[in-house]
């Protein structure tokens, strides 16, 4: 899931600042797509370049950076790179009219140039879009995560000003847990069935856009509560500041077990069951900002989401395999992510991709056999964060970042699966 669309815009920049003091012998994946954001704001087409091309060569299958970079190449006079990056990008999937974008404004008579823009532009045609399933009129409620119970037939999604809602499949709308259990910005929510348990991830995201720090940023922790009556059974917190941390998403094992993803530290952290004692499973800076993550089938691995891909942790080794990806899709950025059957189902909110995606994992559930959209785009104006599986149907929450705009109701949007 992500914080009002953290990566939507890929200014990937949204996450520099929390990792800006972080000790590196070199810059980070997220702290170079800061520097190229800063360089074209600031009109400085040849820093736009180098720091772009740093970024890229961090992810060289995304669509965005692919798109960010060749726009800097074709306003520094690289016509024949600046085509070949954006032909990576549209055969990945970017949904774009780059005939909009000033950069390529030299390349308006090329007869290339001209033909990817039309191949860019057909991606924008929409495929199986979602409708939505429920409006939030009380503009208060600020969801991010989502989850699904099946024994009571309701989805419970958390709020960024505190507390937890739920909502069954006609639509009636109720509290969970408000503050007073406790809570936080509530960001991830999990359904353990078997013990009748929701796990959330809860604490004070770091700010990344602030000039001063929100009060107590950077502390998070997990909390779980009864499914049946609401009330909390078990919390424990992660409090490392200056450090700040940032649980994201859930994955649950079958022995109870919770994984949880720390964004900010590039980290997922390990809660053994019945427990209060958070281990750290993995920390790799070439995993920038994991945010999904999903167990496989037998428990053994564990697929995580972030800004280069999807990778595969080893539960035993703690080895991280990152997962090639087909040549004419990306697996970039996914916010949510939740498996269905042997398949993953994610959230890409970028504007230049904005779907829901399957991915069809193939040897052993280590090759990316192929991606597919669910379900394209979003209705205008809002940005989705992550979903849930229920029944035929996918749901997810999207919230409205601009704050100027006319319909400021967050909603639950529903995309159907199969």
């Amino acid at each position: 899931m992500t914080l009002r669309g953290i990566l939507a815009t890929l200014a990937l920049a949204w996450l520099g600042a929390a990792l800006a003091e972080a000790p590196a012998a070199e810059p980070t994946l997220i702290q170079q797509s800061l520097r190229a954001r800063e360089a074209r704001l600031s009109g400085d087409a040849k820093g736009w370049l180098e720091h772009g091309q740093a970024t890229l060569a961090r992810a060289p299958d995304h669509p965005d950076l692919l798109l960010s970079v060749s726009r800097a190449m074709a306003l520094n006079g690289r016509a024949t790179e600046a085509l070949d990056l954006l032909e990576d990008a549209i055969r990945r999937g970017a949904r774009v009219d780059a005939a909009s974008f000033p950069e390529y404004s030299t390349l308006a008579a090329n007869e290339r140039f001209t033909a990817l823009a039309a191949k860019g532009r057909g991606n924008m045609q929409p495929v199986f879009p979602p409708e939505t399933f429920l409006a939030l009129e009380d503009t208060t409620i600020d969801p991010e995560g989502i989850t699904f119970d099946p024994d009571s037939g309701r989805l419970l999604f958390g709020s960024l000003q505190g507390g937890i809602w739920q909502a069954d499949l006609t639509k009636q709308l109720g509290r969970f847990a408000t503050e007073a259990s406790g809570l936080r910005e509530v960001l991830g929510l999990k359904v353990d069935r078997k013990r009748r348990l929701l796990w959330v991830a809860t604490g004070v995201f770091p700010d990344l856009f602030a000039t001063t720090p929100k009060p107590d940023s950077g502390l998070t922790g997990v909390m779980a509560f009864d499914l049946d009556d609401g009330a909390r059974v078990r919390e424990c917190w992660l409090d490392e500041r200056p450090v700040e941390h940032g649980f994201n998403d859930f994955a649950l094992a079958e022995n109870g077990d919770v994984y949880v993803s720390d964004s900010p530290t590039n980290s997922i952290y390990r809660l053994p069951g019945g427990e209060c004692r958070l281990e750290r499973v993995i920390q790799d800076p070439h995993m920038s900002f994991p945010n999904g993550i999903a167990l496989s089938p037998d428990g053994e691995r564990l697929y995580v989401a972030h800004v280069e891909g999807l990778s595969v942790i080893d539960l035993a080794s703690s080895r991280r395999t990152a997962l090639a990806v087909p040549p004419d899709t990306a697996v970039n950025s996914i916010d949510g992510l939740v498996r269905d059957g042997e398949d993953l189902i994610g959230i890409q909110p970028s504007p230049y991709l904005a779907r829901v995606l399957r991915i069809r994992l193939d040897g052993g559930g280590m090759v990316i056999r192929e991606v597919t959209t669910v379900s394209s785009p979003p209705p205008p104006g809002v940005n989705p964060a992550t979903g849930a599986i229920a029944g035929e149907h996918y749901y997810y929450v999207a919230n409205v970042p601009d704050a100027q705009a006319k319909d400021q109701r967050a909603r639950i949007l529903r995309a159907k699966l199969r």
